[in-house]
């Protein structure tokens, strides 16, 4: 299946097309929210992005000591309030950490194996416009290592609706890798994720980039220093006595004059992202003969690309914009699209806080 679906997001509030809104999508993640509207067959008309994530928005209704829900509902509306006065019986569907216990409204996890293309329990969130926002549940592997996801099972499913199929002599198992602050690893079989597991690379590089003592000896660079993120791969490949070992070079190396402060973090870079793909090979990967496809941001997929390589590793299909395309194949499959919700009440506006995609 393929889903058609503009690879760029719209960042034009003069629509040629305004009649065909179809659904307010809403990514909504730790850090940051990103509003879309979309016409038929999922394109993207418009898009705005608001630094308002659900930790920004719990931690000010906390200091504030307002409702929660009342925070999260104010904040759409102040984004999103002017497409659903035009628009006023269009869906809204949500995907990520609003859904979380921290966020809008907890909504259950689904256990595995999930079928990602069918419809899934969405939870409902009433708002007072009489608007319900229906929030997409995440997955949990519920075993003796628990490891859970929010946000990322849409991003599998946009990347394996925009992907081209896998050939008839292949097998229809494939890896869907999302580099990030927690890199996720999920194994699904045709759309049904079958695992995955978690690595905390992301995390792990800004806290010894920023706040250990390897930060002391680095100095930012402009532009990526590939020999410096090749040479900690090589480290991350070669057998050594692990992680907690091999950073420390990050500060002898420069030190006896083999590293330059400049190259530190890319140095840092390959070494974690090398560590991750040997981990996960070593331990998860096991006889895995399918295609890889990576969804991630795109300085985040070069690295990863180029480490994957280096692993004996190759990726099948690369995205930047996959949460969209499962938003809206989400919504089709739980019935919240009709040819009734497409015609403006009145003339549209733009809006004050629009953000050029």
């Amino acid at each position: 299946m393929h889903i058609p679906l503009s690879e760029s997001a719209g960042n034009q509030e003069s629509m040629t097309n305004q009649s065909r809104a179809r659904l307010i999508a809403l990514d909504w993640g730790t850090s940051s929210l990103r509003a879309y509207l979309l016409g038929a067959a999922g394109i993207v008309l418009s898009e705005r992005r608001k630094n308002s994530g659900v930790l920004a928005v719990t931690s000010d209704a906390n200091r504030a000591g307002t409702d929660h829900r009342q925070a999260f509902e104010h904040c759409f509306e102040a984004l999103c309030g002017d497409w659903l006065t035009l628009w006023p019986d269009v869906p809204v569907i949500a995907c990520g950490m609003v859904g979380s216990n921290q966020g809008w409204a907890e909504t259950p996890y689904r256990k595995l194996p999930s079928d990602l293309a069918t419809a899934g329990i969405l939870t409902p969130v009433p708002t007072k416009r009489h608007v319900m926002v229906h929030i997409i549940p995440g997955l949990i592997v519920d075993s003796d290592f628990p490891d859970v996801i929010r946000g990322e099972e849409t991003q599998v499913l946009g990347a394996l609706m925009s992907a081209p199929q896998p050939n008839a002599h292949r097998c229809d198992e494939r890896i869907v890798l999302l580099p990030g602050t927690h890199s996720k690893w999920v194994r699904v079989s045709g759309t049904t994720v079958t695992a995955f597991t978690t690595y905390m690379t992301g995390e792990f590089f800004s806290l010894l980039a920023t706040k250990s003592t390897l930060s002391l000896q680095a100095v930012r660079s402009q532009k990526p220093d590939w020999k410096a993120f090749a040479r900690g791969l090589e480290v991350a490949a070669a057998p050594n006595g692990g992680i907690l070992m091999t950073a420390f070079l990050a500060r002898t190396l420069v030190m006896t004059g083999k590293l330059h402060p400049t190259q530190v973090e890319d140095y840092l870079s390959g070494l974690l992202i090398g560590t991750e793909i040997a981990g996960i090979r070593a331990s998860w990967l096991g006889e895995f003969s399918g295609e890889i496809l990576l969804c991630g941001e795109p300085d985040l997929n070069d690295r990863y690309r180029r480490a994957l390589k280096r692993f004996g590793l190759q990726v099948a299909h690369e995205t930047t914009t996959s949460a969209v395309a499962g938003m809206w194949h989400a919504a089709t499959a739980a019935g919240l699209l009709s040819e009734t919700r497409i015609l403006p009440s009145q003339p549209f506006q733009q809006h004050p806080s629009m953000s050029k995609g």
